[in-house]
């Protein structure tokens, strides 16, 4: 049994930090002794039903949670990080914790604090390439100060830490190219987003659904953000191909807080109101809606920043029995989608390319295995149990 630290700048009173953080503890906690520090939006807090309920999640399963109240701006971050470092300096002094487990960068940040005061082993969870997001998203200058004071944090949060997480082989791969690791033996452990294959299963029987026309209906379903990194005009271009080859096909969106966004893109389409689909569903409301769908659709632009990523929707979709269609080169995606041919993958978003995807995409849903093989791939790839198994094996090792 490990005495841990575990340091989130997501809140885990958001559904991010509920399935990629709690999810896994919960478990973790039946071997471990195990804190948990966490930065809380103020009108997440004020939700007394969901506060109360993740109070009773982590006394449950004996995880002592507290938060910090996360503050928004530049000074609300170094604020948050001073309270950070204070608030796990006392955690160590009390309870001498063996390890701090932290998710992404500014959690690091407190980590290499304690590994530097206290000697405590330090896991570095990266979740991707940050400061190389915040530039590929607009939201920094790679001539920033801010990127550049971020890479070198990065720099020595790879060097020093224990163990690294990454999300993707592919990540691993292109970090060992960087060139003050040249010479360096970093311990790398590769954890996927995982999903909970019980929460996002396939329905009983696929063929009870009930479509309008069922010999030639089509649902084409889309889940989560339309912005930043992601290509919804170039999802919803596809779609217009779908319709075109299958014309009873619905593309149904499930989207939360940006419906006014995809209101403008589809003005560009001559979609009808029966074409479209548009709902806002909570985490777990979202798998119900979904087993409606026969193929699940996204693509992200190809930045540097992504060969890090692993999309949390394709868990999800694979694990439903769903086969997805998506573009090539984004963190592992062509290994995952290959294994069991659970997809197809476009070279580019060209009409020809758009078209010939719809007619792969439309044969492929059909085939009588495939919601067997697309749940197989979720098992092998994004298993939460095996994610649980592969933390408690890092916990471990240190």
């Amino acid at each position: 049994m490990k005495r841990v630290l575990y340091i989130t700048y997501d809140g885990i009173l958001e559904p991010l930090g509920q399935s990629q953080v709690l999810n896994y503890l919960e478990s973790l906690s039946d071997r471990h002794q195990i804190h948990l520090m966490s930065f809380e939006k103020k009108e997440d807090i004020r939700n007394i039903d969901k506060l109360n309920n993740i109070k009773m999640r982590c006394s449950s399963s004996d995880i002592k949670w507290f938060y910090i109240t996360y503050r928004k701006s530049l000074l609300g971050t170094f604020y948050n990080i001073f309270t950070g470092v204070i608030c796990s300096i006392f955690v160590q002094i009390r309870y001498t914790k063996e390890v701090v487990h932290t998710r992404s960068y500014f959690s690091s940040l407190i980590g290499l604090i304690l590994k530097v005061l206290f000697g405590t082993k330090f896991i570095f969870d990266m979740r991707g390439l940050w400061a190389d997001e915040k530039v590929d998203s607009g939201v920094w200058l790679r001539t920033s100060i801010l990127f550049k004071a971020t890479k070198k944090l990065e720099k020595y949060f790879l060097i020093t830490a224990d163990k690294v997480i990454s999300l993707t082989e592919s990540g691993v791969r292109e970090i060992r190219t960087f060139n003050y690791l040249k010479n360096k033996e970093i311990d790398f452990e590769v954890i996927r987003t995982c999903t909970n294959l019980s929460l996002f299963s396939p329905p009983a029987n696929k063929g009870e659904i009930d479509h309008p026309v069922k010999d030639n209906f089509f649902r084409l379903g889309y889940v989560g953000s339309v912005s930043l990194w992601y290509m919804f005009e170039e999802a919803l271009a596809f779609f217009k191909a779908v319709k075109e080859i299958k014309p009873l096909s619905v593309m149904h969106i499930i989207n939360k807080g940006e419906h006014n966004l995809i209101k403008e893109a589809l003005e560009k389409y001559s979609f009808t109101n029966e074409d479209i689909i548009l709902e806002t569903a909570n985490h777990s409301q979202v798998a119900d809606s979904m087993k409606q769908m026969d193929a699940g659709i996204f693509f992200i632009r190809p930045y540097y920043s992504k060969v890090a990523s692993a999309p949390t929707k394709l868990g999800e979709f694979l694990a439903m029995g769903i086969p997805c269609i998506t573009n090539k080169g984004i963190g592992d995606i062509n290994k995952i989608i290959e294994y069991k041919k659970s997809g197809i993958l476009l070279d580019n978003f060209e009409r020809d390319s758009l078209f010939k995807g719809a007619e792969q995409l439309l044969v492929l849903k059909d085939e009588e295995n495939i919601l067997n093989r697309c749940r197989r791939t979720a098992e092998k790839f994004f298993s939460l149990e095996e994610g649980i198994k592969q933390y408690n094996k890092v916990y471990e090792s240190l």
